[in-house]
């Protein structure tokens, strides 16, 4: 599926706030539900898988007839919800040998169990939201001395609320990681509160001393008067007597 993609940083293969978020996905619901739910947590809309046989409710990528989904990638990311039930997930990789290895998580189990094809291993989450972060070459090199080739097939069994799931090619920090990528995306300062930062900063800035003009001298104006004369000619003073 993503074969002739270019794989770079980060593949995101599930978002819940997606316009078409199981567009790559299969689901199988049977004495459950599937749907959208909007978290109050993590304040968006994400996905909830709810049945009461965990191996019957489930959704799988990629869907038919699509047969891998090609991922280079080797870090596999999930942003879930611990519901306090059963829930567990497994990733199906091809290794160098050319043969499928299937990775088996769940949080009722207490043990690790590697056969053949398959590894079983507990998975400890706490309560509410967590970010589930797995290195699947490290697995499969320590599991069957096997390098990694690609991730073929993820399958999602109940019960839990997925908010998305991605592969990167390195374990990022949170500053490094995108906001769309992150459990809780940064909180943008309010205007108001942009505005008052501004005020403070304008306020430590010394007011400049403000250079004044002196005004210029009025000059008067001759229009008013009939003949050049009459401006040379001193102002008179008329009296008048009475007798």
């Amino acid at each position: 599926m993503f074969r002739n993609s270019f794989q770079h940083r980060f593949v995101t293969v599930f978002s819940s706030s997606g316009s078409k978020p199981l567009a790559i996905w299969d689901v199988h619901t049977k004495n459950g539900h599937s749907r959208r739910v909007t978290d109050e947590a993590v304040r968006s809309l994400t996905f909830e898988l709810i049945g009461v046989n965990v191996a019957t409710t489930y959704m799988v990528a990629p869907c038919c007839p699509c047969p891998s989904l090609c991922i280079k990638l080797p870090f596999l990311v999930m942003l879930v919800k611990n519901l306090k039930k059963f829930f567990s997930f497994e990733v199906q990789i091809l290794d160098d040998k050319q043969l499928l290895r299937r990775l088996r998580f769940s949080n009722y189990q207490s043990c690790t169990r590697v056969d053949n094809f398959s590894t079983s291993m507990p998975l400890s989450m706490t309560p509410g939201w967590n970010q589930v972060q797995l290195n699947m070459a490290e697995l499969i090199r320590r599991a069957y001395g096997t390098n990694y080739v690609e991730t073929v097939r993820i399958k999602i069994h109940a019960n839990v609320r997925i908010k998305r799931i991605y592969f990167c090619d390195r374990l990022y920090t949170n500053d490094e990681t995108p906001g769309e990528l992150r459990l809780y995306p940064p909180i943008r300062p309010n205007r108001l509160e942009q505005f008052k930062e501004q005020q403070k900063k304008q306020a430590k800035i010394p007011h400049e001393p403000i250079e004044t003009v002196r005004p210029t001298t009025p000059v008067e104006d001759f229009s008013t008067y009939s003949t050049p004369q009459d401006v040379l000619a001193p102002a008179q003073c008329v009296v008048e007597t009475t007798t």
